[in-house]
């Protein structure tokens, strides 16, 4: 979903709430997704990757996520199975497997498990000190209908005053559709809320596109973004602190 960068909309606020996406934004995959599937692939016999499979890999992975046909795969079990069995299959055949089927049901058991998943570095402090701001925060995510789950088990759930997740709204980001739908749940307009995430088009121009401020978080950072950037999360609270609508209550 490639579009034309709007103007460079700078932190407007004041702000009260803020959607936060999960997935490389509050959770990653640990050990690292790449080494985890060398890691697999070497008890299916394939001891020496290509020399260039990172690349490889994560060029699969782009194309793959930006398909029309991954579209809606969070939304349901079956879709999400498809699509994950079908990405993890292309990394079997880059790999030179004869028949990648076993492999990629490895790979989707391991990656849909919960102890595939921990914390990003600093995203517990974040989350610790955007409360202490007086923010009200609310998952935003591209996820299947488990995520809640493994919120809970990760102690974040606590950070949350709800959770808008793709799998039980029926829409996903870019959608304005999924917006409208976190907007009513979260039970505000759209000016005082930030939306935060790692996903150009999901999080960055989805937000935009529904009249909702962004910041990206890109540890590469860009040389040019339509929104602020920060590296990870854990540079938000310094980032908007200036932009944070008082409260009614003295902070800690």
């Amino acid at each position: 979903m490639n579009q034309t960068p709007p103007a460079h909309r700078p932190l407007r606020g004041p702000y009260r709430t803020v959607f936060v996406d999960i997935g490389e934004t509050v959770v990653h995959v640990h050990p690292p997704f790449l080494d985890t599937v060398i890691a697999i692939a070497a008890d299916f016999g394939i001891k020496h990757p290509p020399a260039d499979f990172e690349q490889r890999a994560t060029e699969i992975w782009r194309q793959d996520v930006n398909a029309s046909r991954s579209r809606g795969y969070t939304i349901t079990t079956s879709a999400s199975s498809t699509y994950w069995h079908c990405h993890y299959a292309r990394i079997g055949d880059l790999l030179g497997m004869s028949d990648p089927e076993p492999f990629s049901r490895a790979l989707y058991q391991r990656f849909s498990s919960f102890e595939a998943y921990q914390p990003m570095p600093g995203a517990v402090d974040a989350l610790r000190a955007l409360n202490r701001l007086g923010l009200r925060l609310v998952v935003a995510s591209n996820w299947e209908g488990w995520l809640g789950r493994l919120l809970a088990l990760l102690d974040l759930e606590k950070f949350f005053a709800a959770q808008v997740v793709s799998a039980d709204i029926g829409a996903e980001k870019p959608d304005r559709l999924f917006f409208e739908r976190g907007l009513a749940i979260a039970q505000t307009d759209r000016q005082p809320v930030l939306h935060v995430g790692d996903n150009l088009d999901a999080d960055v121009y989805g937000a935009l596109n529904a009249g909702i401020d962004a910041v990206w978080v890109n540890p590469s950072w860009p040389a040019e973004s339509p929104v602020p950037v920060v590296a990870s999360i854990a540079e938000l609270p310094d980032l908007i602190r200036p932009h944070v609508a008082p409260v009614p209550w003295p902070l800690p």
